[in-house]
C-alpha cells in the first residue's frame, strides 16, 4: 500500500526495525538500533555506540515518539525485537552481540535494564499469564537457555539445557503457565564451502516445560538426508483447533547452506499431523516468520535466492498455505523421522550490569511508492508477472471527488475497493469493461487518508488518497 523509509541526520544510523507490535487503535511500537555516538572497549575505539531504541507509529507509519537508552554496559545494543506486555510497559531486547533486555513505560521513559557480561543473546520473550517473562537464549558454553523473570526484571529461575551447542528459537505458552519450546539440538559455524562433518547430526526439537522449568516431554525431528539449516530460527504458533505449527529451514545435505522451507503441524503431544514444503530447482529458501491465519491456514515468510524477476538474485515472499499446509506452487515432502529426547536440565546463572537512561532519539521519515510485487507462482519463478501501477488518481489530494484514469482499458472482471486508514473495508465497485476512467466520491467518509485497491484478473495494485 506504502512504504515509509525512516532515516537519521548525518551524525547519528538507524539500523533496520528488528520488531514491531500493534500497542493501540492506531498505534505500534517498533525497536530498532540507534548509533549516535562513539564507545571506547578494551582500549579500541568503536564507531558508533550502538544504543536501543523504541519508537511509536500511528498506523499511516508516521513517527509519533522516538527515544534510545543509553545501557550502563556494552557498546553494541541493537534492539532486536519488542513485546507489549499487559500492563501497557514495552519490553525489548538484543540477541546474537546484544546481549540485553529493557523495559520501558508506555511513554517510553525506561524502567529497568539488564546489560549480561557472557556471550550469547535473547531469542524470544514471552508474558505468562501472571505477568512473569520467559525468556530464550542461546549461549556460547551453556546452549539453550529457559529464563523466568517476574515483571521488574529479576531472574527467579535460569535453566540450561542440551549442552553445549543447542539453540532455542521460539516458544508458545499455555493458558495452565506451561510452554512448549521450540529449537535445534546441534549448530555449526561452518561456511558453505566446507563439507558438514559427519557428527552434525541436528535435530529439531520440541520441549514442554512447566512453570519450574522441569521437562515433560521432548521429542526430536531429523530431517536426513536434508540436515536442518540451523542458522536459520524455527517457530511455532499454536493453531486454531488446539494444535501446534512450526516453520522451520531444511539445508542441503553435505554443506552448511539453506534450501527449502518447511512446514509441520502436530498435535498437543507433539506427534506430527502432516508435513509440507515447497521449492524448485534453481532456487533457495530460509524461513523468517510463521502465522497461523484465522482461516485455518498458514502464512509463511522468508527470502528466497536464484534467478528472479526485475535482475533481483534475492527477494522476500510470503506464502499462504491451506489448512493442510499445501503450498499454493512447488510443492514439495520431505521425510522426518520422530523420537524422544531426553535432555538434561542443570541451574545456571546469569550475571548482568543494570541500569538505562531514556534520552530523545531523532529520525526522518521518506514516503515512496509501493514496492514491486511479483507473483512467485507464474511458471515458479521463470515468467514472473510485475504487478506495477496501472492506473493514475488525480487530482489528490481532494475534496472527496476524484477520477481515476487506466493506462489500458479495462478488463472484464474488474472491481475497486476503498480501505480506511486501519485496513477496513468501506465499500467495493465493479468497474465496467474497457472503460479508461471512472469517477469516484469519498466526500461522505470526510477528511482522511484512504486506500483504493483496483482488483482485475492480473492482481491488485493500490494508490493511497488524501481528502482535505
Amino acid at each position: 500500500m506504502q512504504t515509509h523509509s525512516y532515516w537519521a541526520g548525518p551524525l547519528e544510523v538507524i539500523t533496520s526495525i528488528g520488531g514491531i507490535r500493534r500497542s493501540g487503535t492506531n498505534e505500534f511500537v517498533f525497536a530498532a538500533g540507534y548509533g549516535l555516538d562513539s564507545c571506547t572497549s578494551s582500549g579500541i575505539l568503536t564507531v558508533p555506540y550502538f544504543h536501543p531504541v523504541i519508537g511509536k507509529l500511528d498506523s499511516l507509519g508516521t513517527l509519533l515518539d522516538l527515544r534510545h537508552y543509553s545501557l550502563n554496559m556494552g557498546c553494541r545494543n541493537i534492539a532486536s525485537d519488542v513485546l507489549i506486555a499487559n500492563d501497557g510497559g514495552i519490553i525489548s531486547w538484543g540477541h546474537e552481540r546484544d546481549f540485553f533486555v529493557l523495559k520501558a513505560n508506555p511513554d517510553l521513559s525506561p524502567v529497568w535494564a539488564k546489560r549480561f557480561i557472557h556471550a550469547g543473546g535473547i531469542q524470544f520473550i514471552k508474558e505468562l499469564p501472571n505477568g512473569d517473562l520467559l525468556a530464550g537464549m542461546n549461549l556460547d558454553t551453556a546452549g539453550a537457555v529457559v529464563a523466568r523473570l517476574d515483571a521488574d526484571g529479576n531472574f527467579l529461575l535460569d535453566q540450561s539445557y542440551i549442552r553445549p551447542k543447542g539453540m532455542v528459537h521460539d516458544a508458545v505458552i499455555d493458558s495452565d503457565g506451561s510452554f512448549i519450546v521450540m529449537g535445534y539440538s546441534d549448530s555449526t559455524n561452518l561456511n558453505v564451502f566446507a563439507p558438514l562433518p559427519a557428527s552434525f547430526q541436528p535435530k529439531l526439537f520440541m520441549m514442554k516445560l512447566n512453570g519450574a522449568g522441569d521437562v515433560q516431554w521432548c521429542r526430536g525431528y531429523y530431517s536426513t538426508p536434508n540436515l536442518w539449516y540451523t542458522g536459520r530460527p524455527s517457530r511455532i504458533e499454536k493453531t486454531i483447533d488446539s494444535g501446534y505449527a512450526i516453520l522451520a529451514t531444511l539445508g542441503y545435505p553435505q554443506n552448511n547452506f539453506f534450501y527449502r522451507p518447511f512446514l509441520m503441524k502436530t498435535d498437543l503431544n507433539g506427534d506430527t499431523l502432516w508435513t509440507s514444503s515447497m521449492g524448485s530447482t534453481g532456487y533457495d529458501h530460509y524461513t523468517a516468520d510463521l502465522l497461523a491465519h484465522s482461516d485455518g491456514g498458514y502464512m509463511c515468510s522468508g527470502v528466497v535466492w536464484g534467478d528472479l524477476p526485475g535482475g533481483n538474485s534475492g527477494l522476500p515472499y510470503i506464502y499462504k498455505t491451506d489448512s493442510l499446509g499445501r503450498f499454493p506452487c512447488g510443492q514439495q515432502w520431505h521425510p522426518i523421522t520422530v523420537s524422544n529426547l531426553f535432555p538434561a536440565d542443570s541451574n545456571f546463572t546469569l550475571t548482568s550490569v543494570d541500569g538505562a537512561i531514556g534520552l530523545p532519539a531523532y529520525m526522518n521519515d521518506t514516503i515512496f511508492d509501493p514496492i514491486p510485487e511479483y507473483n512467485a507462482c507464474g511458471d515458479y519463478h521463470t515468467s514472473c508477472s510485475f504487478h506495477a501501477r496501472k492506473f493514475h488518481v488525480y487530482p489528490n489530494p481532494n475534496t472527496g471527488r476524484f477520477l481515476v484514469e487506466f493506462a489500458d482499458p479495462l478488463m472484464a472482471e474488474s472491481y475497486y475497493s476503498v480501505y480506511d486508514a486501519l485496513g477496513k473495508l468501506l465499500y467495493q465497485r465493479p468497474l465496467p469493461a474497457g472503460a479508461t476512467v471512472e469517477e469516484i466520491d469519498l466526500s461522505r467518509f470526510g477528511r482522511g487518508t484512504y486506500v483504493l485497491k483496483l482488483t482485475d484478473p492480473e492482481g491488485s495494485r493500490y494508490e493511497r488518497v488524501v481528502l482535505e
